[in-house]
């Protein structure tokens, strides 16, 4: 004879539980135009690339060090990210509909503005600045 109540209860108490590990404080991920200093390995940074051939966000803010930037396509065309003051090109995303992303990590000496644009298509507006502070 089984307990139904018995599986059910044990199955919640799991549930709880994982509920509960799962509410640490941990740093929460970075979304389109934010940034989240003070981890590890600096800043953080989600740069979306679409097939209307702009960065989204266009101006990024982010302090003085090193910044981790996530570049993202979703569009239909490919991407990638060159910030000329600093002579960094990062790998280009294919372009695969869903969103294809490489990641880099740049360190901004000083404060100021750092343009960036996509090798593929600046000609068309593809461009952005990074505000540094």
């Amino acid at each position: 004879m089984t307990r139904p109540w018995l599986s059910c209860a044990i199955v919640a108490a799991a549930a709880l539980s994982a509920a509960v590990t799962g509410c640490g404080g941990g740093t929460p991920p970075a979304g389109p135009a934010s940034t989240a200093p003070g981890t590890a390995a600096g800043q953080r940074v989600l740069i979306e690339g679409n097939s209307s051939l702009r960065f989204m966000p266009m101006t990024v803010h982010v302090h003085t060090g090193a910044v981790r930037i996530t570049l993202k396509d979703i569009g239909a065309y490919p991407h990638n990210l060159v910030i000329p003051g600093l002579h960094v090109t990062s790998p280009t995303v294919t372009g695969d509909p869903g969103g294809t992303t490489t990641r880099l990590t740049v360190t901004f000496p000083h404060a100021g503005r750092y343009p960036f644009h996509c090798q593929y298509h600046q000609s068309a507006g593809m461009t952005g600045t990074f505000a540094v502070s």
